[in-house]
């Protein structure tokens, strides 16, 4: 998990007591507002619940009143704070921590727990109706989706829920995969966005695991809807053979025998990002950016409109941070950024940047792949996540 403080807002009690509140993003989307009293408080659960020596420290009070210095260094000191909290195995998969946090986040935007029909998207476009609840978890949801296609409860750590935003030509961007215990709606609501969907797709991007899901009926339903959509929307690169019989199976509705194919194609279970801008191999290269088979691959539009095609290996990635320019213009928005230190075949290290607002996810994907694949590190050094901090 990926906690920052982005920005902070004053509001006033009832007294005419004036206070700050800080806006608390998760994964690059608000997730909560919180004051700092309410956050020391949040504090102390945990410290009672876990023991002091296992809560970081919390920032200490001021009792004078700050300058904009001050208040500047305690929002660092929050947003460092949450994101030691939320990067402890312990704490952030206990249950006390994600009701604080359902709490945090059904309080800010005042939702009231009410039954509900919601929407869900597979990943070729078709929807599905569920009866859920204002209040229930992305865990729990997903639950309830698995059951209405029935899908077996053994094959659900195989799938998320992710938010998704549709554009006007039919296809969509992936914004966020959703924690487990995440309140969908809730975050839904909070984008205020027409155009934003929940969806629920495949939570892997190793296209082997595939196999695992093949003697399921459901699971093949979900997965052939994801490799239809990447099919029709040119997110694989098939050779025109492949393409070919591809098409073929589709036809005839031979789904267990396209996926077979699918793991063959070139760039199959990779997720595709929007559009982007990096400075690799010269600043401001346009790129698109795939992730999967242990790879970030990138093919770069060079100056002279030739394409580069490279892929950077995760094994080679040293450490990667994420950093948020916050423009001068109220009016436009933060431009996240992802840099990795990436050691080249020569076996000089080079830190890569791409500009992208998809930042968090990307830094998601690459940890994730860190995780289920640690041999991949190596003789390298560990791969580490570096404060996430706006910078101005």
């Amino acid at each position: 998990m990926q906690f920052t403080i982005g920005d902070t807002e004053e509001g006033c009690d009832f007294l005419g007591a004036r206070y700050v509140v800080y806006g608390v993003h998760l994964e690059g989307f608000l997730f909560c507002k919180m004051r700092y009293s309410q956050l020391h408080r949040w504090n102390e659960k945990l410290r009672r619940y876990f023991g002091s020596n296992r809560v970081p420290d919390f920032p200490p009070k001021n009792y004078l009143a700050q300058t904009e210095s001050m208040a500047e260094e305690r929002r660092l000191l929050l947003q460092e704070y949450l994101q030691k909290v939320g990067e402890d195995p312990v704490i952030s998969a206990s249950e006390i921590f994600t009701t604080l946090l359902k709490k945090a986040q059904q309080e800010t935007f005042k939702i009231h727990p009410r039954a509900i029909l919601l929407e869900i998207l597979l990943a070729d476009g078709t929807k599905l109706l569920i009866n859920t609840h204002t209040c229930d978890s992305a865990e729990r949801m997903l639950a309830i989706a698995a059951q209405e296609i029935e899908l077996s409860r053994q094959f659900l750590e195989y799938f998320a829920l992710y938010l998704i935003c549709e554009h006007p030509n039919g296809g969509y961007s992936v914004l966020k995969k959703l924690n487990a215990f995440e309140l969908p709606f809730v975050s839904l609501w909070s984008l205020q966005n027409e155009n934003s969907r929940i969806m629920i797709r495949k939570s892997y991007l190793d296209p082997l695991k595939d196999r695992i899901l093949m003697g399921s009926i459901a699971g093949v339903l979900l997965l052939y809807s994801q490799a239809k959509y990447e099919l029709e929307r040119g997110w694989v690169r098939p050779t025109p053979d492949q393409y070919r019989k591809l098409k073929a199976f589709q036809e005839a509705d031979k789904k267990r025998e396209l996926l077979e194919l699918m793991e063959e194609v070139k760039f199959y279970g990779y997720l595709q990002f929007e559009d982007c801008t990096c400075d690799y191999p010269e600043p401001n290269c346009p790129v698109t950016v795939r992730v999967g088979n242990y790879e970030i691959n990138c093919c770069i539009q060079l100056p002279n409109n030739h394409i580069k095609e490279t892929s950077f290996k995760v094994n080679r990635i040293r450490c990667w941070r994420i950093s948020v320019q916050i423009p001068l213009q109220e009016e436009m928005k933060p431009k996240p950024e992802l840099s990795f230190e990436y050691q080249d075949s020569q076996d000089s290290w080079q830190w890569v940047t791409i500009c992208m607002h998809q930042a968090f996810l990307l830094g998601r994907c690459i940890k994730e792949i860190s995780i289920h694949k640690p041999k991949l590190a190596g003789n390298h050094a560990e791969m580490q996540l570096e404060s996430v901090a706006p910078r101005f």
